[in-house]
């Protein structure tokens, strides 16, 4: 399957100014796919690609030092080929190996032509255990290294790669402020249903696109998820921390459910609070499995990240289909149209969540009087923009309130509907399966 930030990856190569590459990301949320199977092996003769979680004679070997010149050493003796411009180093899983983050910052300076990629899951985990380590002897290497993040596939990159056509006309109708014609408005709700079922993770969708089979798809969903609850043991310093952890993690849908859905440790474990809770929310957001919505009130300020009433939050899972199997509802309350109406509002918040931070934009939420709220409110340049997420269509019944308080702005309303602009109210309607084109808008403030 085709990925968005192929784009990015191949900017990064042609760049003059290139740096040592680290692509991070959540596990299995295809990293290595990325790196190995749409960038080396499509643009380049020879790459080397080293796996430190599989390979240990090369993990033992990185482990006792960091310089270059040995590595390369290393490798060119090990592998018989010469590295240079014109073949990629690859290192994967640098969680396990510090010695080779610290490296980057010693091929940016002594080899600045070398294409040189590392990639990682849990990263900053592993590094916060080692900082507490006596033995600790590493060295980030700030500002010498380029970046990307990587995601599980959003909405967007799902329908680009089932019906590109369609993707095409969701685009033109979001650009032109069009409605879609009626049919191609319930296909793409349809393939929309089809991601909210089986989520954005490219074993399970691949699975899906081959087998057309939610019990298969579903079933790799749920070892994914598995996963993750296991990978909580690692990296965590008590066993105490580690069933905090697995316990927010679990509860996410639960939280968000509910008639106030800011998350409660106390509804987790009676008696708990926050702070006591600190290191599993921490180690939740640095492994990118969860994100968190901060919560904002009366007249917003710009930028959003100041003034925030850091008590209240709400969690999302990072991966929709995650967030399905958590639920326990029945798949065939995505994919069976008269079954759709039982859904929960909760599942398309969730969604529009995972699209906005795909586009690496910070997630944060208004509340005003009786119980006024929209799920989402975002910035471009000194506009303040508030989104309401809708299950099905309706009006925003908080727009008056937060208006009275704030400047008047273009207000969006997410829905089942098509494509809609009232002029008279400064309302933008979009549908659910539009929200990456908005996003994107958000992310280069063009709106």
């Amino acid at each position: 399957m085709n990925r968005l930030k192929i784009n990015e990856l191949e900017s990064w190569y042609k760049s003059p100014r290139r740096k040592p590459l680290v692509v991070w990301g959540a596990r299995q949320v295809g990293k290595s796919y990325l790196v190995v199977e749409l960038f080396a092996k499509k643009h380049f003769e020879e790459y080397v690609y080293i796996d430190l979680q599989k390979d240990n004679q090369a993990l033992q070997f990185f482990k006792t030092t960091s310089a270059p010149s040995a590595y390369l050493s290393y490798i060119e003796t090990r592998y018989g080929k010469q590295i240079g411009e014109k073949c990629p180093l690859i290192f994967d899983e640098v969680q396990n190996c510090h010695q080779v983050l610290t490296s980057l910052k010693y091929f940016n300076q002594d080899y600045p032509g070398l294409p040189v990629i590392a990639t990682g899951s849990l990263v900053r985990l592993s590094i916060n255990q080692t900082s507490k380590q006596a033995e600790d002897n590493f060295l980030f290497p700030v500002g010498k290294i380029d970046s990307i993040s990587l995601y599980p596939l959003s909405f967007e990159e799902y329908i680009m790669n089932v019906n590109p056509v369609l993707y095409g006309k969701v685009k033109e109708a979001y650009i032109n402020k069009t409605p879609m014609l009626q049919y191609e408005h319930e296909l793409a709700m349809d393939i929309l249903h089809q991601y909210l079922a089986i989520g954005g993770m490219p074993e399970a969708l691949d699975l899906f696109i081959q087998t057309g089979s939610y019990v298969e798809a579903s079933n790799v969903v749920r070892n994914i998820y598995s996963n993750y609850l296991a990978d909580m043991a690692t990296f965590n310093t008590s066993s105490e921390t580690i069933l905090k952890t697995r316990n927010l993690y679990k509860n996410i849908f639960s939280q968000l459910d509910k008639e106030n859905k800011n998350f409660k440790v106390s509804q987790v474990e009676k008696g708990k609070s926050n702070r006591d809770y600190f290191n599993a929310y921490q180690w939740l957001e640095l492994a990118r499995i969860t994100y968190r919505n901060r919560h904002k009130t009366g007249k917003v300020t710009v930028p959003l990240c100041e003034d925030l009433d850091s008590g209240l939050f709400r969690l999302y899972l990072s991966d929709v289909g995650m967030f399905a199997l958590q639920s326990g509802v029945n798949q065939s309350d995505f994919y069976v149209k008269d079954q759709r109406n039982t859904l929960s509002g909760v599942f398309y918040e969730n969604y529009v969540a995972d699209e906005l931070v795909s586009k690496g934009i910070e997630l944060f939420y208004w509340t005003g009087k009786q119980r006024h709220e929209f799920e989402f409110i975002v910035q471009s340049g000194g506009k303040i923009i508030p989104i309401d997420v809708k299950k099905s269509k309706g009006d925003l019944n908080s727009l008056n309130e937060f208006r009275s308080v704030n400047p008047s702005s273009m207000a969006v309303k997410v829905h089942s509907g098509n494509f809609g602009y009232n002029q008279e109210k400064n309302i933008l309607s979009i549908p659910h399966y539009a929200v990456f084109m908005f996003a994107e808008d958000i992310s280069l403030e063009n709106i």
